[in-house]
């Protein structure tokens, strides 16, 4: 009949389509990042970076100055000398993927285009809810589900012992240069938040080689609301995009935000110069290349999407995080 969709010859393109110009459109990326405020910040500005390949994401680090500065008079000899003071931090490549599936018995009940693009409109929102559900997850992980298979998040990057371990191939037991700020056991907020914040901001800001101010802060919807009650006096208001009104409160230069994937009792200072999400151009949310595919042993259509990426920093010192927060 006019109007219905050939059997299977015509489905497969017809859906790869439909779905490749949604990808296309970047309406993906932008629904799945809207959906949490910690990827919808990481988004902003420049700290999506886009990466070609490689083994792992390599970052370089500073950890130290040149070492070879020199006051001097007239014609005194300068110092020239070399100084190792830049390392690599490597980040292993994290992988995710979710399938639009349509079954043999949806492709039958939905003849017709118009029904075959509404169908795949549908499980397009089906994938959106989960990438975006898992990749928020994963934003405020340590990196350990599925064996190490998970983005390495903040849990990991902003450490609460700072005094051991291993972040990015680097000691931070041995070198405290690429150590977090932190402070645990902060108690009561109504008393002692905004102290800790305060002493955190600083102490996030002090350090040489930090670019900018702190300028996020993430944590839980209760410990927000505490937060923006101590604040209310001075709130301010940040401009946003376009000239609207945000009605974000601030702290300072950071604004306030809350998440359900934040752990109960914490709070991350964030500085956006110096954390990253690092995608992979050809695993940023896209579809396979071959497009929907028949398996051999289901009645069915699938088609996956793909991440291929990771979340980093190049100076942690510039990062912070209060704990024990009742």
């Amino acid at each position: 009949m006019a109007g219905e969709a050939s059997p299977s010859i015509t489905w497969g393109p017809l859906i790869s389509a439909t779905i490749m110009k949604y990808l296309e459109s970047g309406k993906l990326l932008d629904q799945v990042h809207n959906r949490s405020v910690l990827l919808k910040w990481l988004r902003t500005g420049k700290r999506i970076r886009t990466l070609t390949g490689g083994e792992r994401i390599k970052v370089p680090v500073m950890f130290d100055g040149s070492g070879n500065y020199k006051r001097y008079s007239g014609l005194q000899l300068l110092d020239v000398s070399g100084y190792d003071g830049i390392t690599n931090a490597f980040f292993d490549w994290k992988q995710a993927a979710t399938a639009a599936v349509i079954s043999g018995l949806d492709k039958r009940s939905n003849q017709g285009e118009t029904r075959i693009r509404d169908l795949t409109k549908d499980k397009l929102f089906q994938a959106e809810a989960t990438l975006a559900d898992n990749l928020a997850t994963d934003a405020y992980s340590d990196g350990t589900a599925d064996g190490s298979k998970q983005i390495t998040g903040l849990t990991s990057m902003i450490a609460t012992t700072v005094t051991s371990g291993t972040y990015a191939s680097i000691n931070f037991g041995t070198n405290d240069k690429w150590r977090n700020q932190v402070a645990t056991s902060v108690g009561n907020a109504a008393v002692n938040l905004l102290p800790a914040l305060r002493t955190l901001h600083n102490d996030c800001g002090e350090l040489a080689g930090v670019l900018g101010q702190s300028d996020g802060i993430f944590t839980t919807q209760t410990v927000a609301e505490a937060l923006e009650a101590l604040v209310v006096p001075a709130v301010r208001y940040g401009a946003k995009d376009k000239g609207e009104l945000s009605i974000t409160p601030m702290f300072r230069s950071s604004e306030i935000n809350w998440e359900a994937k934040c752990s109960s009792g914490v709070l991350y200072l964030l500085n956006s110069n110096h954390v990253f999400w690092f995608v992979h151009k050809d695993a940023n949310l896209t579809q396979v290349n071959e497009g929907f595919q028949r398996p051999v042993n289901q009645d069915a259509y699938v088609e996956q999407i793909l991440f291929q990426g990771n979340m980093g920093t190049n100076l942690r010192a510039a990062l912070g995080k209060l704990t024990g927060i009742a």
